[in-house]
């Protein structure tokens, strides 16, 4: 039995990689927009956005032809970089729920 590998002509593909390359760059600059409200929250959003962007990127052959990268190289970069914006956008829903108290309502009258 033999496995194959999605061909990257092939249309989901291009589309996945198209898609998280947006979504990426959305969110890496929606992290620039917050750090003048939070330096570390918009450094953390914006390398969510970023370790997203890198994780498409390397999982194209055009990038990994220009970086002299085989084929396991790239989807082991593809991955890590995957795998890091998933754990920094747990961390960073962890953190900011650990961090909201639960407020008392106050009323004046």
């Amino acid at each position: 039995m033999s496995t194959t590998e999605l061909d990257a002509s092939s249309g989901p593909f291009v589309a996945g990689v198209v898609s998280a390359t947006l979504v990426g760059a959305a969110v890496f600059g929606y992290g620039l927009l917050l750090v003048p409200a939070s330096v570390l929250g918009g450094v953390w959003v914006a390398s969510i956005g970023l370790s997203l962007v890198l994780s498409a990127l390397f999982a194209t052959e055009r990038v990994g032809d220009r970086l002299g990268l085989s084929a396991a190289d790239r989807r082991t970069l593809s991955l890590s970089f995957a795998v890091l914006a998933v754990v920094l956008l747990v961390a960073f829903v962890v953190v900011n729920f650990a961090s909201v108290e639960p407020g008392v309502t106050e009323t004046s009258g």
